[in-house]
């Protein structure tokens, strides 16, 4: 336990100042996203797009085998959240797009990141992996998945803003 505890504590100590300011980002917005809120694509796409910046410069430039990592990075995870997001709500009030409050962009969020901070980690402590090919497209799948988690999202969003708009 006690062995458990110094490993945790040396990777808290160890994770860069930027990360933790992510986090807190990540929990702002979400938390923001627990009551009906106006909603944009612009908006919609902030944090996904940090996600995908992160992790493409992590497939691109440290992994031996890029080219499989980004046949499997997105598809399986925007399929899947597009039948998650089916129930969350979008109303027009006073000419703005308003989205039905909810826990499930906030738990996105913070899955996201637990994800990628912990494959991260995961690389930082055995840094053979990058050449391990099954690590490769392991890597590639989770991480792709939870980044297409917001894509389904976003498409819902553009799909409901059309809606709203021709009704």
């Amino acid at each position: 336990m006690v062995e458990t505890l110094k490993i945790l504590f040396e990777v808290i100590h160890r994770t860069r100042f930027w990360v933790w300011v992510v986090l807190l980002i990540l929990f702002r917005r979400g938390m923001a996203l627990t009551t009906d809120s106006p909603t944009s694509l612009g908006r919609s796409i902030i944090m996904p797009g940090i996600f995908i910046i992160w992790g493409l410069n992590t497939i691109i430039y440290q992994f031996k085998h890029p080219e499989l990592l980004l046949d499997v990075y997105l598809i399986p995870g925007f399929l899947f959240s597009y039948l998650l997001y089916k129930n969350i709500k979008y109303h027009f009030k006073n000419g703005e797009m308003i989205q039905q409050g909810s826990f499930f962009p906030l738990s996105i969020m913070l899955t996201n990141f637990l994800v990628k901070y912990t494959l991260n980690v995961i690389l930082a402590t055995n840094s053979s992996l990058y050449n391990n090919i099954e690590f490769n497209l392991l890597y590639g799948c989770i991480s792709g998945f939870t980044i297409g988690l917001f894509f389904g999202g976003i498409y819902k969003t553009i799909k409901a803003k059309k809606r709203l708009a021709n009704s």
